[in-house]
């Protein structure tokens, strides 16, 4: 990965890793609100593969390999990075990435505006892992105008 020295040149990586990864489902990620729903359905594609049907969730048992939470994580921190650089680039407001404790949980990659903070990492996280109740279109959108709203 190189020297990374600044939130922004962390997130420029992940959003590389990102638009390569997407070409092998045949999508070209070019940073356009559109490919939001592109990303929604590599997402949907992972999803489903972490939720499989009976067999083969025994079948992974047996053979131990079952995706960890660290691998997860690792998928929603490209996927969501990528979903990150979109919204600041399209939001309509001052938004920059920043990586600060905001939880009390140790420091996080996210976005602020202002007062205001947008994490599409754990909501990208939260897609991977609950299915399509965390449709990370639907995400971008309310979140875009809410933005647009407090600022």
């Amino acid at each position: 990965m190189g020297q990374i020295k600044t939130p922004q040149q962390t997130a420029d990586y992940y959003c590389e890793l990102a638009i390569k990864y997407a070409t092998g489902f045949g999508k070209e990620l070019n940073y356009s609100e559109e490919s939001i729903k592109d990303v929604e359905g590599i997402l949907g594609y992972y999803s489903e593969d972490l939720h499989p049907g009976f067999f083969k969730k025994i079948m992974r048992g047996i053979l131990k390999e079952n995706p960890s939470d660290a691998q997860i994580s690792s998928m929603a921190i490209v996927w969501g990075s990528y979903i990150g650089e979109v919204f600041k680039r399209h939001a309509g407001a001052s938004c920059e990435w920043a990586v600060e404790n905001v939880f009390g949980e140790g420091e996080i990659l996210h976005l602020k505006a202002g007062d205001s903070r947008l994490f599409p990492i754990e909501k990208a996280y939260k897609r991977l892992v609950n299915g399509t109740e965390d449709n990370v279109w639907s995400f971008y959108t309310v979140f875009k105008e809410k933005i647009k709203e407090t600022v």
